[in-house]
């Protein structure tokens, strides 16, 4: 047990590297918003020194006497990094506490000095401390001295504290405090299901942002290489859909070993990682993370009974990068044979090329299987691992990251891109590479049917293409001009043998975004499934083509085209829908309508997304891309033909009339209201009043009245959700 004995009296001056220009700047300007304010965040990528930062405002704080908490949930490595000055291997700060769970301090001490510190004031002091073990029984007395005296809280990684007991603790501070949250991502939950900082308090707010690609442009972060490769094998196949489309509401899929056939094609996904790395990673002796899968049954052929087997993915993973198994070895075997015994060490004792780490293992082994990798040069090269250190794994020397787990969380998936782009003067690492495996996602239309029109499933098998999902990453900032300058690169590979015996021919192919094709082969789908259908006024079917229609994007004339062929195939429906006799009397008179607002709809979103972010395209391509929408080639009246879509698509033919439909919604969307609507209500809720927000959504910019509904903290999470994440 660690005695407050051992924290040294202010004797010296706190010694930090000073901020740079941009950052002084940053620093003054979250000094000047907490004269005015309670509480706000910043949110910057992983690697663009958050903490830092912190340490300079802290400083400020602490040689004014104050008393600071730095806070942090289920994170103790980040904890320890902040407190420790590691040059000097002693606290950073002199008059300071480190409290979690595997460092047992005299709480009775902590106690004292925090309330002698309150009651005396004019000495600085800091105690760094994880959310857990403040909440814990025994630390009751040392929870109220912080409520009590703290002048200020910076609460890393604050997308922790959305909605749950963190959230609460954040509320009991008095008026005294201030707040400052660290995020790289300000949200969490899956895609449909998404909560935000922002509701984490009324006066919570957003001081300063900066996105990846700027980060990149800026050389604050690594410039990154992101490398796409299918595998041959059905998402079906690999994956485990045994509660069907329900199994999108978490953040990861679960692999299915518990076949013969199904194990085979977990390996064969597997080997492709393997091959990819083989051929592209040139430094053999770059350091590698790999991302794996969790596995919920039991794998086929090892282990007794119903036992599961801990990270076995992760297992399995580093037997392959170490040629213990190989997909060209099972494929004459009927029923795989894989080892029982999953080894790091040769029988030396030394580290293999490739191991795994996992929860399982003892603290000791796993902190000495870090520390061995973060050595460069040695062995283990290749460290594979599935739940572990997505968050808080700060090793600037990682060169490559292979994803062999597709996640429904953006957040989770911005934290593994995260792992590869920060800079490293040691390792001189000229770029950040990804490599993730994809899988055909074509067979859940197939296999579920109307079943995707359900809830948000649309979003979230979407959200599996990889192409999507990266689109949302550089939805923000500008990742245009990232990709033009080189500095992100995103490619497919194409794979096939060079001839017997030399191995796999490996052919790069660049991908663009926005990923306006495959969107269009998704929207397509959704239209098949609702032109079989005769399901009465298809307000389900609606909602998810709209919500679908509001992702396109224009950058160029090739996404003019395919949205012009979408935008002319649903009419080609509309048309039929009139004429079509097998339809009932429902069905019939609204399934028409229903086509004919998400052609205009979809045909809105082109025009919006050619006003607000063509400022890269010359006047000429403009018009040329209106032409090719159907509409005069004349940019000057881009708002009339805006305004034209809204008249002929919506029940709603002006902007004033969407003003008031939508105060409306606002009025009832919040949760005090909701929550006593009956079923009825709510039911006309969806169907009448949920289209308007996508055409509202639309006329932000042209609307001051709109602009404030949108940017209204009363809206209730479910039209935030279709809000935030268009």
């Amino acid at each position: 047990m660690t005695s407050l004995n051992e924290i040294p009296a202010r004797t010296e001056s706190v010694e930090l590297e000073p901020l740079r220009e941009d950052k002084k700047k940053i620093f003054e300007d979250i000094l000047r918003y907490f004269e005015t304010n309670q509480r706000g965040y910043i949110k910057v990528p992983t690697g663009w020194g958050k903490t830092f930062l912190s340490k300079h405002i802290m400083k400020k704080y602490y040689d004014e006497g104050k008393l600071m908490l730095f806070l942090v949930s289920k994170n103790n490595p980040l904890l320890s990094q902040a407190y420790y000055n590691r040059k000097k291997n002693q606290p950073l700060f002199p008059n300071s506490a480190l409290l979690y769970s595997e460092r047992r301090v005299d709480r009775k001490e902590l106690a004292a000095t925090l309330r002698a510190l309150g009651q005396k004031k004019g000495e600085g002091f800091v105690l760094f401390a994880s959310l857990q073990t403040i909440l814990g029984k025994q630390s009751a007395e040392i929870k109220d001295l912080i409520l009590k005296f703290t002048d200020l809280a910076i609460v890393d990684e604050i997308h922790n504290f959305i909605n749950n007991r963190g959230n609460d603790f954040l509320n009991e501070f008095g008026e005294r405090t201030k707040i400052l949250g660290m995020t790289a991502t300000p949200f969490q939950g899956v895609v449909g299901n998404v909560k935000f900082v922002d509701e984490i308090a009324g006066d919570m707010r957003e001081i300063y942002t900066k996105t990846l690609p700027e980060c990149i442009l800026d050389n604050e972060l690594a410039p990154l290489k992101y490398t796409i490769a299918e595998s041959s094998e059905d998402i079906f196949e690999i994956f485990d859909f045994e509660k069907g489309l329900g199994e999108l509401d978490r953040q990861d899929l679960f692999l299915d070993c518990s076949t013969p056939d199904r194990l085979k094609k977990v390996i064969r996904r597997t080997q492709l990682a393997k091959d990819v790395y083989d051929s592209m990673v040139k430094q053999r002796h770059a350091k590698t993370l790999v991302f794996c899968a969790p596995v919920r049954k039991r794998v086929y052929g090892v282990g007794g009974g119903d036992k599961e087997i801990n990270a076995f993915h992760a297992k399995l993973t580093s037997s392959i990068f170490n040629g213990d198994i190989s997909a060209k070895k099972l494929e004459k075997d009927i029923e795989p044979v894989l080892p029982v015994d999953f080894k790091n060490y040769t029988p030396e004792g030394k580290f293999r090329d490739a191991v795994f780490i996992s929860s399982e293992l003892p603290k000791d082994e796993q902190n000495a299987i870090l520390a061995a990798f973060r050595e460069m040069g040695k062995p283990p090269y290749v460290l594979c691992t599935v739940g572990m250190l997505i968050e808080g794994f700060d090793f600037p020397g990682l060169e490559t990251l292979i994803l062999l787990r597709p996640t429904l969380s953006m957040r989770l998936f911005e934290q593994q891109v995260g792992r590869v782009t920060r800079l490293s003067p040691i390792s001189g690492k000229q770029q950040g590479s990804i490599f993730e495996i994809s899988d055909s996602i074509d067979s859940l239309y197939q296999r579920f049917g109307e079943g995707v029109f359900s809830g948000e499933k649309v979003d979230q098998v979407q959200m599996l293409q990889p192409e999507i999902r990266l689109e949302e990453l550089f939805s923000e900032g500008d990742a245009a001009r990232a990709i033009e300058e080189g500095k992100i690169e995103i490619k497919k590979v194409e794979l096939g043998l060079r001839g017997k015996g030399k191995g796999v021919k490996i052919k790069e192919v660049p991908v663009k975004l926005p990923p306006t094709s495959i969107r269009a082969k998704y929207f397509s789908r959704l239209l098949a499934l609702t032109e079989e259908k005769d399901v009465g006024a298809f307000e389900r079917e609606k909602r998810e083509l709209m919500r679908a229609a509001l992702k396109f994007r224009v950058r160029e004339l090739r996404d003019a085209e395919e949205l012009a062929k979408l935008a002319a195939n649903v009419n080609k429906l509309k048309r039929e829908a009139y004429e079509d006799r097998r339809l009932g009397d429902v069905s019939r008179q609204h399934k028409p309508k229903v086509f004919g607002e998400v052609e205009w709809l979809l045909k809105l979103q082109a025009l919006n997304s050619l006003k607000y972010e063509g400022e890269h395209l010359s006047l000429q391509e403009k018009n040329r891309i209106l032409k090719t929408l159907g509409f005069e080639p004349d940019f000057r009246k881009i708002d009339s033909h805006r305004l034209k879509c809204l008249k002929l698509g919506s029940a709603h033919k002006t902007i004033p009339e969407l003003v008031k439909v939508l105060g409306f919604v606002s009025r009832l969307s919040s949760s005090e209201t909701y929550q006593f609507l009956d079923k009825k209500k709510k039911e006309q809720w969806k169907r009448e009043l949920l289209p308007a927000v996508y055409w509202g959504f639309c006329f932000i910019e042209d609307s001051p009245e709109l602009k404030d509904l949108f940017e209204s903290t009363e809206w209730d999470r479910r039209v935030k959700n279709i809000i935030r994440q268009k």
